[in-house]
């Protein structure tokens, strides 16, 4: 008999989903779900992080708490809903120091604040390792839920910003030495830390795909911009083609080889944009709501009929695997 070490999270996924219940709304594979499948809709969304495997070095509490919000409303925003409520259960070791615990609830709090939404509260208990967990409910009052299951041949695929920083980050943090982060100026180390410490919220972005009715499909990019495009990819059953890599001009800085910088971009994971297709009706508009919004939309590449993620190089396509981070066994697959 296997045990949970010896199988992918993907399987593992794919298995519980055949006991889950289903929505007309939405498909099964999805990371927020429906709570009210009428308008104005209700999703909710669970995320968790661990110490051994989400905490990172030098990291302050309250970046932790204002991170466990961020990653879980992130999914909320990617469906084009606003978050509205946050609860948690807090798993803490009883050696933890009182003033750790104020600073993370404080994190939570100042977190739930700036995105307008409420923290309630939860549940508490201990154990030998700390594990947190946050609930997020959000609504959609106008305009209809953004799924993964509705790319169309034909559509453009778009991000909301700038990728491949955060490889550097990791990099350096977790002193795996797979790039030369002794050639980056304090400020740039710093600006890559900081993207992985405290990431963004695109919750203006994800409403107005939504209430504008101007993406057909929609995801974050929590487990990197390869593995958002591949479930896109699969979900809507069709093909994508990026032909320009949205590359942090921060990399472009430094004497990376072209294979380096398309690795750190496809895979280098946590950098919590959106990932979303736009009909080309619709792709004047959109680029004109998020420049009045101060906001980036870049367009990365097309939607066609077929299956699987391909990078455009030198007039030949080379697929880009389903590659992201495994929480159960703890590395990338």
């Amino acid at each position: 008999m296997r045990i949970l070490k010896d199988i992918k999270e993907s399987d593992i996924i794919q298995l519980l989903q055949s006991y889950l219940s289903s929505s007309p709304h939405m498909g099964s594979n999805e990371d927020a779900y429906l709570i009210k499948d009428q308008p104005p809709y209700m999703l909710i969304n669970i995320d968790s992080m661990q110490r051994d495997g989400d905490f990172l070095p030098n990291q302050t509490w309250s970046q932790i708490g204002e991170k466990l919000v961020t990653m879980t409303f992130s999914d909320l925003v990617a469906k084009g809903a606003s978050p509205e409520v946050f609860l948690s259960s807090l798993v803490l070791e009883t050696e933890m120091p009182e003033e750790n615990l104020k600073e993370l609830a404080r994190g939570i709090q100042q977190a739930t604040q700036k995105h307008h939404s409420s923290y309630l509260g939860g549940d508490l208990g201990t154990a030998s390792e700390t594990v947190l967990t946050g609930i997020g409910v959000g609504t959609i009052s106008q305009g209809e839920i953004l799924t993964r299951r509705n790319a169309q041949d034909g559509d453009f695929v778009c991000v909301t910003g700038f990728f491949g920083l955060t490889a550097i980050a990791f990099d350096f943090l977790l002193k795996h030495s797979k790039y030369d982060t002794q050639a980056f100026s304090s400020q740039s180390l710093e600006t890559a830390i900081d993207k992985i410490y405290t990431p963004e919220l695109r919750a203006q972005e994800g409403t107005d795909l939504c209430s504008n009715n101007l993406a057909s499909a929609s995801i974050d990019s929590s487990d990197g911009l390869a593995s958002a495009l591949n479930w896109l990819s699969k979900e809507s059953n069709i093909k994508i083609v990026v032909d320009r890599l949205p590359i942090d001009p921060i990399l472009l800085e430094h004497s990376f080889s072209q294979d380096l910088i398309q690795e750190m971009t496809f895979f280098g994971g946590e950098e919590f944009e959106l990932v979303f297709t736009v009909p080309p009706s619709r792709m004047d508009q959109t680029l004109d709501i998020f420049e009045r919004n101060n906001n980036l939309c870049i367009i990365i590449g097309k939607c066609y009929t077929g299956e699987g993620v391909f990078f455009r190089k030198n007039h030949e396509d080379e697929r880009i695997p389903l590659y992201g981070w495994d929480s159960i066994q703890q590395n990338h697959k």
